[in-house]
């Protein structure tokens, strides 16, 4: 699942995974993992319950502009668009295509949407991409591969799409740039462990990639890489606490909070933050209403968690939840 666009996330540890090797050929930083708050407590935040979604949905993408959280496709309406601002729902112009597992994210700069990059259409992953703007849907440039499960981030007036899957179910290695002024897209440094269903948010001048899994319920990962775009290089941080895929993922300043996830006997109701200002994770209030598929969206200083599947697979829940972090 994806969800992504600029957020905090919940963490996940690389329980099954072994020691991998990043671009330079070091071992990945040992994982710093402190809890920072016990599940039911409210030092750091207690989880309010949001309006319902007008329609549940599972294995969604979210994406935010100007302070509005959009929630896009997937299992349950997979051509519906909402729109949440001031605690009420708002139903959009539907999708020109049904889709689940789509990758999305926004830009409010020159060429400002909601821009959403593949996912799956019609049971295969697809490369159409689309953008979403004062009420319409323009067609842009398709992806250079069909992709779905993945994860996009919006970072220096470009989108970038890591992770997930592409045709034949094999894992895409490749991360995918897309310059909105120019409509074009161009192969970058591939991500140094493919995975799917991983969770993407922003960190300072970095796009990274936490958790997700390698094509099954039962290989679930933490492992947590940074893509520069300067240097086109990914770097590996400490492991998630919690190894999970079906994540969703967003930035706060310095932080990613990683959210929901699944495994196959049930869902995850861990939240755990990153902070990059002491390299450690630390665990936040659980989540209420464990899921997975979800929708996670930042909005100053508000984490949204909306929507999403309580139970392995396909199911959907009209569940939005919120954390107000200091």
């Amino acid at each position: 699942m994806r969800a992504a666009a600029a957020l905090t996330i919940a963490a996940l540890a690389a329980a099954s995974c072994g020691l991998e090797l990043d671009p330079g050929g070091s071992a990945p930083p040992q994982r710093t993992f402190t809890v920072g708050v016990a599940p039911s407590g409210t030092a750091a935040g207690a989880w309010r319950r949001a309006r319902d979604i007008p329609t549940p949905r599972s294995e969604v993408a979210a994406a935010v502009l100007r302070g509005v959280v959009f929630v896009i496709g997937g299992f349950g309406g997979p051509r519906a668009v909402e729109s949440f601002v001031g605690d009420a729902w708002r139903r959009e112009t539907d999708l020109p295509i049904g889709v689940d597992h789509a990758m999305a994210a926004a830009s409010d700069v020159d060429q400002p949407g909601v821009y959403v990059f593949g996912g799956n259409s019609g049971g295969s992953p697809t490369a159409r991409s689309f953008r979403f703007f004062s009420g319409a849907w323009s067609e842009l440039a398709a992806m250079p591969e069909p992709r779905s499960q993945g994860a996009a981030v919006f970072l220096g007036g470009r989108f970038y799409v890591f992770g997930g899957v592409t045709t034949s179910g094999r894992l895409a290695a490749g991360t995918l740039e897309y310059d909105p002024a120019t409509n074009a897209w161009r192969q970058r440094a591939a991500i140094p462990t493919p995975r799917d269903h991983l969770g993407g948010a922003v960190l300072g001048q970095r796009a990274c990639a936490v958790g997700g899994r390698r094509l099954s319920l039962t290989t679930n990962l933490g492992t947590f890489e940074c893509y520069d775009p300067s240097s086109d290089r990914w770097e590996r941080l400490p492991d998630a606490p919690t190894a999970r895929g079906g994540v969703g993922a967003a930035s706060l300043g310095t932080r990613i909070v990683l959210v929901g996830g699944e495994q196959p006997s049930g869902t995850y109701r861990e939240v755990e933050m990153y902070d990059a200002a002491t390299n450690a994770w630390t665990r936040l209030a659980d989540l209420p209403t464990p899921r997975h598929g979800i929708g996670v969206a930042t909005v100053g200083r508000t984490v949204y968690v909306m929507t999403g599947g309580p139970t392995p697979g396909g199911s959907q829940t009209a569940v939005s939840e919120a954390i107000d972090l200091p």
